[in-house]
């Protein structure tokens, strides 16, 4: 909607507090917002609206301090909604081993016979003291049937004996292209499923075949959407970049859009088995509407940094690991060429040193071939650079997406395996923001906590849950880090001319916080309540349940 589109009726938002976000030049605080539909068409002084668009009827949004609705360019709705559908293991559920058995063993209970059993967020550090669990601790725990346990950063699984016979693996399985089976020292499969090798036995948008694990029903999807949604409402967020979508995630959101439930703003990330199709038809990034959109083809370089299998140029500490490679170098420049020849924009995730080096050798190929085409690439996480990186990206005019709250949440468990002078430059926002990128705020949920202002308090502290600091250079300003997921992450869905700003012309999406980040200290941030998130003018959350 324009601007000066007042075909829908104005109605007043006011506030004790409202930061814009907008411009130097613009209202930076103001007491009142004017929506028109799900637009923002004036921000100021109440007085001064309520004379300007005379007796507009007026919302009280009460004593906090309103920002616009937090945006979370890599995000997983969809992976959250099957999730819900299984059994959470994460650490601060399940603990120990002896308490991980045992919430395994109930969750198996109800089921049908013959079932699987699905659990994830397993943390191997904090629940079973840095030991990864094998077949044999599942086949102990839960005989009866098949049984996958997924890991926090999702990109490996373990499985029991009866997993392994459904998927038809034996030690005699080569390892598939892009993964890896996990095998102890005799050669026989210890069930570890490494890239890949789990994503064909459970991820239908990443697949090559039909998964194995069954999907659970649309119904069960859907009530797992909403808990989902209601979850990530309740932290403020109102637009999301689902990281991971196939045709059947794609199917849940189109059905959950035209049902009337999806509740957050959706920027889809395909998965790039899938891009061929995309191309055919004709389609760009920004494909749809508002509500769900076409942000880009998701492709994978490397593995994860808190499972240990990201593609490093110094190895692993103490080891001579330097981590996996998901793609070949002339894979990933066909890749790119196609993607950014169509004018789509890759989304691709790189974790390691050698794996962004590797993408950006890619979109530089990619660039020289079509220089007329100015689309803005992503790197997904982007966890370690140096200064050369971090020149070519400039150069490149690219859109990091590091993890925002990892220092926080996983900086304790990484320091054995990265040691704390790596960390220190990983994740490096304030290296980023000082050579002029635009930079995007991500929780990458379920693999890091979803709340924005957790990820906020992690960039500007860089202070791990234990209390360590990693990294202090690297700390960024409370507003840099708001702007984080505001207009960096809106920017990397092309979308930072609607989002990330409460101002003129943006979409009324906001969110209501019971203190003004900017004047609580740092180490607090995370803890300030939420108490509203609006998407469209509408509320889509209070803390008091009511809507």
């Amino acid at each position: 909607m324009a601007v000066n589109d007042m075909s829908a009726p104005v109605r007043l938002l006011r506030c004790a507090r409202i930061r814009t976000m907008a411009p130097a030049r613009a209202p930076q605080v103001v007491d009142a917002l004017a929506v028109s539909g799900e637009r923002v068409v004036a921000a100021g002084p109440l007085a001064e609206l309520r004379e300007r668009f005379a007796g507009a009827p007026e919302t009280d949004l009460g004593g906090g301090c309103a920002l616009p609705g937090f945006v979370d360019a890599h995000i997983h709705l969809t992976m959250a909604a099957r999730n819900a559908v299984g059994v959470d293991v994460a650490a601060d559920v399940t603990g120990s081993e002896d308490r991980l058995a045992r919430r395994l063993r109930s969750a198996a209970v109800p089921l049908p016979a013959g079932a699987w059993l699905r659990a994830s967020r397993y943390d191997q550090v904090r629940t079973t003291g840095g030991r990864v669990i094998d077949r044999d601790d599942l086949d102990r725990w839960v005989p009866d049937r098949p049984v996958l346990v997924v890991h926090v950063g999702a990109h490996w699984g373990v499985v029991n004996s009866a997993a392994l016979a459904a998927a038809g693996l034996t030690d005699d399985s080569p390892d598939p292209h892009g993964g890896a089976l996990g095998r102890d020292g005799s050669g026989r499969l210890n069930g570890v499923l490494y890239e890949q090798a789990l994503f064909d036995l459970a991820y239908p948008s990443l697949a090559r075949r039909r998964p194995v694990v069954p999907a659970p029903s649309e119904e069960e999807l859907l009530a797992g959407l909403d808990t989902a949604s209601d979850m990530f409402l309740s932290a403020g967020i109102t637009s999301v970049g689902d990281a991971m979508v196939g045709p059947d995630e794609l199917r849940l959101l189109q059905t959950a859009r035209t049902g009337g439930r999806l509740r957050q703003r959706v920027n889809a990330l395909v998965t790039y088995p899938h891009v061929d199709h995309l191309i055919a038809a004709g389609i760009r990034d920004g494909f749809g509407d508002d509500w769900l959109r076409l942000g880009g083809v998701k492709a994978f370089v490397d593995g994860a940094v808190a499972g240990l299998t990201c593609w490093l140029s110094e190895p692993f500490r103490g080891t001579d690991d330097h981590g996996m490679a998901v793609v070949s170098r002339e894979e990933l420049t066909d890749l790119a060429l196609r993607v950014h020849g169509a004018g789509l924009r890759l989304a691709a995730h790189a974790n390691g040193d050698r794996a962004i080096a590797l993408l950006l050798d890619a979109l530089e190929h990619a660039r020289r071939r079509h220089p007329h085409i100015t689309t803005r690439h992503r790197i997904e996480h982007c966890s370690v650079v140096d200064e050369t990186i971090v020149e070519r990206i400039a150069a490149l005019d690219l859109i990091p997406v590091p993890f925002a709250g990892y220092v926080a949440f996983h900086g304790d468990a990484l320091v054995d395996a990265y040691g704390e002078e790596r960390l220190g430059r990983m994740f490096a926002h304030r290296r980023l923001l000082d050579a002029g990128i635009t930079v995007a705020g991500s929780s990458d949920y379920p693999c890091g906590p979803y709340e924005p202002l957790l990820g906020v308090q992690s960039c500007v502290t860089r202070r791990t849950s234990g209390g360590r600091v990693l990294g202090e250079r690297q700390r960024i300003s409370t507003g840099e880090a708001l702007a984080l997921f505001g207009t960096g992450a809106a920017a990397a869905a092309g979308e930072e001319g609607a989002k990330g700003r409460l101002a003129p012309g943006y979409l009324a999406d906001l969110v209501v916080l019971a203190a003004d980040p900017f004047e609580v200290p740092p180490e607090e941030l995370g803890r300030i309540p939420v108490t509203q998130t609006w998407v469209g003018g509408v509320p889509a959350w209070t803390a008091d349940g009511a809507r």
